[in-house]
């Protein structure tokens, strides 16, 4: 078998089901794009011993298909061992609640061919069930460049985007602070693309290379709960991120929006009930809970 030029990264925590569906949809968008070689490195984060055993023993024996087992979870720590395991030359990055279109792989081959500088792609990421309220989605019919008007979280959705080996070494390991299982509940992917822009290194929304997400929530008070965490997050990386002029007049145009609704102005969200005053309480309560590790971190030293 040749040497793989895409390694798609898939971290798993007690959810064979939804893996392995994962897993079959993108075997078959490999089986449509033999000229791209790809290979699949699953990370077990941590899963209940059960399920670990049950999700080892059917991916395990896939064609091209890698498990990897961690004694201990978080995203970004699942998201760094796949990275350390991936032999290919593009990393794209899923989730085991997502499925990849058939055709995945034949548009990311062409995006490939087309742009041979570092730049980190996102696709599209659109609902697998409407039943599920539209939320963690991007289906944005046009490309997208982003700049810095644009807030860094969401513009590309951590279940769906490519970052060239040659890119990642630039931008360094996901910050295990962040992410599901840390401190800072998510953000990994928030701080990952924020890292890139430092190192001026595009970010490019594409409406192809496209995932379905089967994220699952109905509720609007599921939606509130999950946006507090990402606005939680986002204040920890304002306090990270503070020298980034550009990156910190988010707060300040958030502290605005937040002012302006109360006498009348629109909220953040009005479908799904999510206030900029909620918004801004999350993020100044990570930007505190930023500055007491600051405050610890030095205590201990």
């Amino acid at each position: 078998m040749p040497d793989p030029t895409v390694s798609i990264i898939v971290c798993t925590r007690d959810r064979p089901e939804q893996l392995l569906r994962c897993v079959a949809s993108i075997i078959a968008a490999m089986q449509r794009a033999p000229a791209c070689p790809a290979e699949i490195v699953v990370v077990e984060n941590k899963s209940a011993p059960a399920l670990q055993l049950r999700a080892d023993d059917v991916v395990g024996h896939q064609r091209n298909v890698r498990f990897i087992s961690l004694a201990e979870g978080g995203l970004a720590k699942a998201r760094n061992a796949g990275m350390l395991a991936a032999t290919g030359q593009f990393l794209v990055f899923t989730d085991d609640d997502c499925t990849m279109e058939p055709d995945y792989i034949l548009d990311l081959a062409s995006h490939i061919a087309g742009s041979p500088r570092n730049v980190v792609l996102g696709g599209r990421v659109a609902l697998a069930n409407n039943e599920d309220l539209p939320f963690t989605i991007k289906d944005e019919p046009e490309p997208q460049d982003y700049e810095i008007t644009i807030h860094p979280g969401g513009f590309i959705q951590g279940c769906n985007f490519v970052v060239p080996r040659s890119a990642a070494r630039i931008i360094g390991d996901f910050d295990a602070s962040y992410g599901v299982g840390a401190r800072f509940l998510a953000g990994e992917d928030t701080d990952y693309f924020i890292r890139a822009r430092i190192a001026d290194i595009p970010l490019h929304y594409v409406p192809d290379m496209g995932v379905l997400h089967h994220h699952g929530r109905k509720t609007r008070a599921e939606i509130q709960r999950l946006n507090r965490s990402y606005c939680y997050a986002n204040g920890a990386l304002y306090g990270k991120h503070v020298k980034q002029l550009w990156l910190m007049k988010h707060l300040y145009w958030t502290i605005g929006a937040a002012a302006r609704e109360v006498i009348g102005g629109p909220a953040f969200n009005a479908t799904l009930g999510l206030t900029w005053r909620d918004v801004l309480r999350s993020n100044l309560a990570g930007l505190w809970a930023f500055g007491v590790q600051v405050v610890q971190g030095r205590g201990r030293q």
